[in-house]
């Protein structure tokens, strides 16, 4: 499983925006100095972020793009997911098949790992707001990660539960 550039970059690109906007456009030629991102891959990304509502160009001498919505509104999950196909991969999953849909759903244990793997990877990435990551320093950043992580666990687990008490996905 690996979140590829395209994913990457969209990221740190949006961040771009939510940290350097000030409600003025950014211009792409600023984010790929700042980023360290092509031009040409940046244009082709926010044609994606465009169609899927995270920013917004404004037109003109002074254009550029602008978040689409508040920076709280905005979770890393979602820009991920438009940019990148389904993050979990498996050799018993083509890249375009959800678990569920396995042929074998009903005898492997399997397809319940990569199931919850896949909830706990999206539960996850849809915590995480964009207001969260910026203008923080970035052991702030890390912490409250780490926090949003351990709850997200710690929501899932009843330790004391036995095995049949437990939600489906439970861990012990």
């Amino acid at each position: 499983m690996q979140i590829s550039t395209k994913g990457k970059y969209s990221v740190r690109a949006v961040l771009d925006i939510a940290q350097n906007s000030h409600g003025q456009p950014v211009t792409l030629t600023a984010i790929s100095k700042r980023e360290g991102i092509s031009l040409l891959f940046l244009e082709q990304l926010f044609q994606q972020l465009r169609k899927g509502d995270i920013v917004k160009s404004i037109r003109g001498p002074h254009g550029g793009y602008v978040l689409a919505r508040d920076a709280a509104a905005i979770t890393v999950g979602e820009v991920v997911r438009l940019v990148e196909p389904p993050l979990y991969t498996s050799s018993c999953f083509d890249k375009n098949e959800a678990v569920h849909d396995c042929r074998i759903v009903d005898s492997c244990i399997g397809g319940a790992i990569w199931k919850q793997l896949d909830e706990y990877i999206n539960r996850f990435m849809d915590s995480v707001t964009f207001a969260d990551l910026i203008n923080k320093p970035k052991t702030d950043v890390v912490y409250h990660l780490q926090m949003k992580s351990n709850n997200l666990l710690a929501d899932r687990v009843k330790p004391n539960a036995r095995p049949s008490e437990r939600k489906v996905g439970e861990v012990a």
